[in-house]
């Protein structure tokens, strides 16, 4: 595009064309910018006749994007966000009275969406929270506007314009059912023999137990591969199964306070957490107050967790074991 089609190019025709991109109607569009469907459909003529890209095509009753209209999509959308962003007023921000609806990207750990919810509620009644997934374009979308905070593992370097606080470190214990028979003699050997459930993150490419396995020269058999920690209590409860797990994943999902807690035979690397915001943003009132409020309820659920470790029998691994 050359600088009189710029010069030119109504910024509205492109907030009408996401809209219209995100609810892939006319009447749908034209309802949520308040307009009627005639102007909808003029504007996206004329947007049309700027781009010469037919952009939405109706078939079979639905609005189909063309390419040129996915990939116009993608990128314009970080930079509508940030212009969004920069020529709003400043407001103060008050959490007992913010309607505010944060998206946190992170781990799939419910226990720890459940207890930021209930931590924002008590200070924000009226704020929301969207909870998304943690994955290799997270980091993008924390630096475009679209994702406020994240959190997830600390062993990599951040990109510029990103800030972080370090969690504490988080120590790996073997879970397993309750008088499950590697506990008669807990060692390196009854650690291989029984099949081990993992969790299987997208984004987790540094500092995995996969990969320290590898490094000990050790051969483990995976009996299941979860897509969330919210299994880990039920599927270790009801089979023979071990998890090389942190002491959070007690608190998640049903039967995690009925485990079995063994020492390691060998020691594993710690999990480290963090939680992650736009540099930018560091001093912004609603993302301090968030970062707040989940770095608190990360805290207690962690304290939830000694309490539970301190009132355990952990199996300790017999002394002599390889």
């Amino acid at each position: 595009m050359n600088e009189i089609q710029i010069r030119n190019l109504d910024l509205n025709l492109l907030l009408i064309f996401r809209v219209l991109m995100e609810e892939g109607s006319v009447n749908r569009a034209a309802e949520q910018l308040g307009r009627t469907p005639s102007a909808i459909s003029h504007a996206l003529g004329r947007l049309r006749d700027q781009l010469g890209d037919p952009l939405l095509v109706r078939t079979g009753g639905i609005m189909k994007p063309s390419p040129r209209a996915e990939s116009l999509y993608r990128e314009i959308q970080p930079i509508l966000c940030q212009i969004e962003r920069v020529v709003q007023r400043p407001a103060p921000f008050d959490p007992a009275t913010s309607t505010r609806i944060f998206k946190m990207a992170g781990a799939a750990l419910d226990v720890v969406t459940t207890a930021l919810i209930a931590g924002m509620h008590a200070g924000g009644p009226a704020t929301g929270l969207v909870a998304l997934p943690y994955t290799k374009d997270t980091l993008g979308q924390i630096i475009s506007g679209e994702v406020d905070i994240a959190y997830g593992n600390a062993n990599f370097p951040l990109p510029q314009g990103l800030k972080a606080h370090n969690l504490r470190p988080l120590k790996r214990y073997v879970l397993a059912r309750q008088e499950h028979l590697a506990a008669k003699d807990w060692c390196v050997e009854s650690w291989m023999k029984w099949p081990h459930l993992v969790v299987r993150i997208p984004s987790a490419t540094h500092g995995t137990v996969s990969e320290h396995f590898i490094n000990l020269g050790l051969e483990r058999r995976i009996g299941l591969h979860a897509a969330s920690w919210s299994v880990i209590g039920s599927a270790l409860k009801s089979t023979n199964m071990l998890g090389n797990f942190v002491a959070l994943c007690l608190l998640e999902g049903q039967g995690g306070k009925d485990l079995q807690i063994f020492e390691p035979p060998k020691p594993m690397p710690e999990l480290n957490f963090r939680v992650i915001w736009k540099a930018e943003l560091d001093a912004d009132p609603a993302i301090t107050w968030l970062r707040q409020v989940f770095i608190s309820s990360f805290e207690d659920l962690l304290q939830q967790a000694d309490n539970l470790l301190a009132a355990s029998e952990i199996i300790r691994p017999r002394q002599g074991a390889d």
